[in-house]
């Protein structure tokens, strides 16, 4: 009997259950544009903690350690931005399905044609309390399983994200750290100002 258990085979088909809706949220839980007179519509931009949750329809443990992705960025149905972030390592809690992962530096790509929607953005963050942003497009990654690392190919994933408004900078009161007058024209002044948003310690 065990000689006939081993080589027992019995055919069965899985069943196709299409485009899987994997990932669940995205949450930008800290964000930086830098901007410049150059690259106003083209800010350098960062984050310290971007977290996505997932989901499988499988109960095994998925520990995601990389990811790249092409994120549209968009508002009220407008598309307005690419970001392109590179594959770059990432920690993720496996028991809750999160993903936790960083970026530096990467390029805010404004499509030439939206600009106005990129201004109603930078305007609703300055002066509102959350501004919903869509973010949709395409992952790729690597995922650690206990048969080996599997990579994972054009994941797909459309999601809104709310992200924190500076409330036109009357929620704390700013601090300004430094003033220095750079530089006397004819008719104005170029003025370097530091400030700060939140009370220091």
């Amino acid at each position: 009997m065990n000689e006939g258990i081993r080589s027992l085979q019995i055919a069965t088909v899985l069943p196709n259950q299409g485009t899987l809706d994997l990932i669940k949220s995205i949450n930008l839980d800290e964000l930086k544009l830098l901007f410049t007179q150059d690259t106003a519509y083209n800010p350098s931009t960062s984050s310290k903690s971007t977290t996505a949750a997932f989901s499988l329809p499988f109960a095994f443990p998925v520990d995601i350690i990389a990811l790249e992705q092409n994120i549209n960025v968009g508002i009220q149905d407008q598309t307005f931005a690419l970001l392109s972030l590179p594959k770059a390592a990432t920690t993720t809690d496996v028991e809750k399905r999160i993903i936790t992962l960083t970026f530096d530096n990467i390029p805010f790509a404004v499509y030439g044609d939206k600009h106005s929607a990129f201004d109603s953005f930078v305007a609703g963050t300055t002066m509102g309390n959350t501004q919903t942003l869509h973010l949709s497009g395409k992952a790729n990654g690597d995922a650690r399983t206990a048969v080996g690392v599997l990579s994972l190919s054009d994941v797909e994933f459309s999601v809104d994200s709310t992200i924190q408004g500076l409330q036109g900078l009357n929620a704390k009161p700013v601090t300004v750290s430094s003033l220095d007058v750079k530089h006397g024209y004819s008719d104005y002044l170029l003025i370097t100002v530091n400030t700060d948003l939140f009370n220091p310690r």
